[in-house]
């Protein structure tokens, strides 16, 4: 009974295993910055805009 019930969790397990899939992420962070400067009054101005991007691949097992 025991060697049946040993058998039997490893057929799980490796069906477990060879069905399984995997994820990723990948973050992509950009940041652009601008400075403008007025000639008259020498007054800057600072735009910066910032992005990020999270991409999420899946894998699967063929």
């Amino acid at each position: 009974m025991k060697k049946r019930l040993i058998l039997f969790v490893l057929i799980l397990g490796a069906l477990a295993i060879g069905v399984c899939s995997c994820k990723a992420w990948r973050t992509i962070t950009t940041t652009a910055t601008c400075v403008q400067q007025n000639d008259s009054t020498n007054a800057k101005t600072t735009t910066t805009i910032s992005t990020k991007t999270v991409e999420e691949y899946q894998g699967v097992k063929k």
